[in-house]
């Protein structure tokens, strides 16, 4: 396939299993990093129960349709735990990683959506799409 760019690799590598490997200027491994992993079986049940699934703004696709993503990427030093996963459909995860949007994780552990500013000049957030409130005992 050939080198990627930083951009395509981390759109590839998003919810891959992969190992790194920096390479010196002749192919020669200098540093080998840990395995990334993708959300566990756990995690994704509690991506769907705090979802429900996909969370943009006004989408609504099924939790059948949609994946974790990492709202800081791995590669950034985002870590695989709830405080930093999302779930949205693959139109909504490719449109996060090649857009100006932003995700912030607010103090009620719920994702916020940061439109970019052709979408809203003051950038107003706006709250996941089929936000869980508290449950009625």
């Amino acid at each position: 396939m050939g080198p990627l760019s930083i951009k395509m690799a981390r759109l590839v590598s998003c919810d891959s299993i992969y190992t790194p490997i920096v390479l010196d200027g002749n192919g020669a491994p200098l540093d080998l990093g840990d395995t990334t992993r993708t959300v566990t079986k756990r995690q994704r049940k509690a991506l769907v129960a705090r979802d429900r699934g996909c969370a943009f703004p006004g989408c609504g696709a099924p939790p059948s349709w949609c994946e974790g993503h990492h709202i800081v990427h791995w590669s950034e030093g985002g870590l695989s735990d709830m405080g930093n996963l999302v779930l949205l459909c693959g139109f909504h995860h490719r449109l996060l990683h090649r857009s100006d949007w932003e995700i912030e994780m607010g103090a009620d552990r719920h994702p916020t959506f940061i439109p970019p500013r052709q979408v809203d000049w003051e950038r107003k957030p706006i709250p996941a799409h089929n936000r869980a409130g508290p449950r009625a005992s």
